[in-house]
């Protein structure tokens, strides 16, 4: 009985502490803010998104109350420079993911209501074209 209690243990207690929101067909692993200098207008939000769904789904907008606005974005390199595009969506293949990291895709949150400091944490919400909505906590962090 010891055998199957402790690792049953072990398994809950990472989804109690990881970060993880998930809707029918549409979860979210390890939001997170990137900290950014004081003054700063502009911050990147990064996650995992997942679709468990059979039919491709896309990411439509993401919102917060606490910026004036917010952007689905691709950072990429060409020719030895960054260039960061405005996406209109963000599809997510049936059983695929999607990762949303420095780099890559990333939600842009602009102007903050407030001063955004490190460890503070921001509700952030996800609609997508299936009909489903995320609202999910991201926490300001340092880039690992």
């Amino acid at each position: 009985m010891r055998k199957i209690l402790l690792p049953l243990f072990f398994a809950l207690s990472f989804f109690c502490i990881s970060p993880f929101v998930h809707a029918a067909n549409i979860s979210v692993t390890n939001p997170w803010i990137l900290e950014a200098p004081p003054t700063a207008k502009a911050f990147a939000a990064y996650m995992i998104i997942r679709n468990t769904g059979k039919q491709q789904t896309s990411l439509l907008e993401a919102t917060s109350p606490d910026f004036g606005s917010a952007e689905i974005h691709q950072s990429s390199m060409h020719q030895g420079m960054a260039h960061m595009m405005a996406l209109k969506s963000l599809p997510i293949k049936p059983g695929g993911k999607v990762i949303l990291e420095p780099g890559s895709f990333h939600i842009m949150l602009l102007n903050p209501h407030k001063p955004v400091s490190l460890g503070d944490q921001f509700m952030l919400q996800l609609r997508f074209d299936n009909g489903e909505s995320l609202q999910i906590p991201a926490e300001v962090r340092r880039h690992r």
